[in-house]
Order: C-alpha cells, then structure tokens, then sequence
C-alpha cells in the first residue's frame, strides 16, 4: 500500500488538487502531525510553516484540543440538522457573535463549507435581492483581474487569475465582466501612484456605463487583494468603489475568505478603508481550518426585499462546523490575536523590507501578516521574474525547513497569527540565504 511509504507518489489512489503528475512522481510529503506554528511530515522532519497550511487558514496553530473537544461534544449531542426548514442553536450562536464582530450594520448571516460556497451564496443573494425588486435583468458580476473567489459555478465567473482553471472549464456562465486591479508595483496602465488619480478605481465606471448598469447585479472584490501577493490598494481606492455602487445600486461583496478573522491586523480586512460592504464572504479562520466552514453575512438592506432564499447546501448551517468556530473566534479574542498579527506583521514587515537590498527583490509590503516579496529581474523596469526561479527559492526553502509559496511573480507568507519573533527570524534567515544562492546562480 501507498501509505507504507515516506511519500505520495504515483502508486496512490489519491487525487490531489492542482499538483502536477511530475510532482507526484517526484514524491509528495506526507503531514502527519501538527503543533503550533510547525507541521511534521511521515518521515519525520519539522518545518516552520509560513503559509498556515498553504492556503492561509489556521489562524491559531495546530493542535489546539480546545477546538476538537468542541466539535466532539456537538458531535455526541447532535452532529447534523438540514438548514432547510430547521434551526439549530451552534449556528444561531455563531450568527449572534458575527454581528458583533463584523463591520457596521452586517447582522445577517448563513453557513456553508467554503470559501467557493461562501462566494457562490454571495452572488445568489446579490440575484435575489435585485430579482425580488423587479430588477430581474441584473446577471453580470463585475470581479478584478488577477482576483480569486473560489471555483465553484458563480465563483468561476469572478476568477480573474490562475488561468487555466477559468478557462479549462469554459465556456463558463455569461456575465462575467473584469477591471483592472489596484496593483501599484506593476501597475496595468503604466501609471504612478497618487499621479494616476486611481484610474484602476475610476475605470469601474466606464466598465459599468459599457456593460449597461441595468445588467450589473454585484462587484466583488478582496479588501487586500490575493492575486499578484497580498495588495492593499491605496486608501482612497474602496471609497471610491464603494461610491460608484452606490450610483448604480450595484451589490457590493467584500471577500474576507483570507482576510478575515485577523489575516491583516484587523478582525476583518475591510476596516483597513473604512466602508460598508453590502455583503461579506467569510471561511479559512473562520474555523482555522479544524472543520470546514464558510460564511456569508449581509445587512437588513440586503435580505428585506428576498421573500424566500431559494438556496440548499445538505451541509449548510452545519452544527458541528458552527461550534468549533465558535470556539476559534473565542481564542482568537482571548489570546488577543489580532493585534498580534499587526505587531507581529509590523516585525515582519521590517525584516522582508531589509531583503529588498537583494537585486532579485523588487518590492516587499502586505498588512498584518498577510505580506509578500515581489521580484524582477530589472528593478528599474520592474521586469517579470521567471516563474522556475521563484520554485527553485520555494523548494530550497523547504529542504531548509520553511514552507512558504508563490503568487503571481512573488513569494507569499501568511503563518498562523500565533508566530513569535524568534520565529519569524528564524524564517527571515533562511529566505536571506535562498535568496542569496537565487541571485547568484542568475549571474546578479
């Protein structure tokens, strides 16, 4: 049996997801163990894991037994209800803490199994709320490039990046509709910041006018952008989405799927800019990946015109998901966690900044410690990076015992919340070293 082995190769039955089969034949580690800020695979080696499972969701390091005990006694007391039709009081709960603990008047709130789920959920509400007030033309979805909202059917729509996932399963369904996104460092117009009076956000009135605003149903788009390595957009760009919205009644989704939950030194990402979303999508620290979890939270303004969400998940509402959030977001509060993500991020920060002397680094940033490098081969020109060079620094970063990743032409780092300094050095050293070999072996 393939399980006897160190590592996954191609004798396992086991599909992964977006892993190449040259990958596999290579070997695939095999986790068996958590703690903390540290995973430990089959074989028995330890890494410092700087991507919190590698898509960013455990906010409060592995192996918190607190959070299994919680889902073990709902489990013995009741494991599952529909949420169609019934109502079950983990669920109710978790609604109740969410209103208190997301921004201004989001107070309305349903659960589902992921962050796709979550997105998917999003835009239904969004089509209800417009078709329940006569507008039933409104299908679009406006989305940014370079954007991630998950793979399911209505999330496909609004994926602006990671190509071949979109456009393997094309032709997907019509409406979707895309605008440039708020990336400064690259920016897609050639322009400069403040000098470009935020053409990335004034163009979403032009794309809207073109469209035809009666065809608009919502824009969505990441407070802290994922695509190209954790953006934070200027600070007067929300605002100024936010404001175009409201002019063509246009739903307005915040995705806080990754930074939600204390991801960006704030609970929730959207407090960095100071509007009010019309909905959020929320899942990963939700629950710190221990069961999963998504969510959607709305206004009153939202779910007063919608006479009957005509929705199912089998597993929505699910009451064991529910509880062992509750008892996630309850030690993310009394471990005080997310303003240590924004002391810790700020430390962080610093030391990926004092990388930038690197002539391969072209730009470090991020909020919280959800941050990136960026990197050129040209840091005038700030030219494109080969995509091999970046998976050479990440594999030897491995070997070396940290597991970070990649995101469009940077590196990526989002550790659980709890990381230490000493921790954080200890990752800083060893990416110093990585880079150092890269750039040599580049002639630089």
């Amino acid at each position: 049996m393939s399980v006897n082995h160190d590592v996954m190769d191609n004798s396992s039955r086991l599909i992964l997801h977006r892993t190449s089969r040259e990958d596999v034949a290579g070997g695939i580690s095999i986790m068996v163990k958590g703690d903390g800020v540290r995973i430990t695979d089959k074989a028995g080696k330890s890494y410092l894991d700087l991507v919190a499972g590698v898509t960013r969701p455990v906010h409060i390091g592995y192996g918190r037994e607190e959070v299994a005990k919680a889902a073990y006694d709902q489990m013995c007391q009741m494991h599952y209800v529909s949420p169609c039709g019934n109502a079950n009081e983990p669920a109710m709960e978790l609604a109740d803490v969410l209103a208190r603990i997301t921004p201004g008047d989001i107070n309305r709130f349903t659960f589902e199994c992921s962050g796709s789920e979550a997105v998917e959920t999003a835009m239904k509400l969004a089509k209800h709320y417009h078709y329940f007030r006569g507008n039933k033309g409104r299908y679009k979805i406006i989305s940014r490039k370079g954007a991630y909202h998950g793979v399911n059917g209505y999330g496909v729509r609004a994926l602006g990046t990671v190509m071949p996932m979109r456009q393997m399963m094309e032709p997907v369904a019509p409406g979707a509709v895309y605008v440039e996104p708020p990336y400064c460092y690259r920016c897609p117009y050639g322009l400069s910041y403040p000098a470009c009076d935020l053409k990335c956000a004034t163009d979403i009135e032009r794309t809207i006018e073109f469209e035809g605003p009666e065809l608009i149903s919502a824009f969505i788009g990441e407070p802290v952008m994922q695509g190209f390595g954790a953006i934070s957009p200027p600070r007067e760009y929300w605002p100024m989405v936010r404001g175009i919205c409201n002019k063509y009644d246009i739903m307005l989704i915040i995705d806080e799927v990754i930074c939600g939950f204390g991801r960006t030194g704030k609970m929730f990402g959207v407090e960095h800019f100071a509007i009010q979303p019309d909905m959020i999508t929320m899942a990963k620290g939700i629950s710190s990946g221990y069961i999963p979890l998504g969510a959607v939270g709305c206004s009153d303004k939202v779910l007063e015109p919608i006479d009957n969400f005509f929705h199912l998940h089998t597993y929505g509402n699910h009451p064991v998901a529910c509880a062992a959030a509750l008892k996630n977001i309850e030690i993310l509060e009394q471990e005080d966690l997310i303003s240590k993500s924004q002391k810790m991020g700020r430390y962080f920060l610093d030391g990926l900044k004092s990388l930038e002397q690197h002539a391969i680094v072209g730009e470090a940033r991020g909020r919280g410690l959800w941050l990136a490098l960026d990197f050129t081969t040209d840091k005038k020109t700030r030219a494109l990076f080969p995509p091999d060079r970046i998976n050479n620094i990440i594999n030897r970063a491995k070997q070396l015992g940290l597991i970070i990743k990649t995101m469009g032409h940077a590196l990526e780092f989002a550790p659980p919340l709890i990381i230490q300094k000493t921790e954080i050095d200890e990752a800083l050293d060893i990416l110093e070293r990585c880079l150092a070999i890269e750039e040599k072996e580049m002639g630089f």
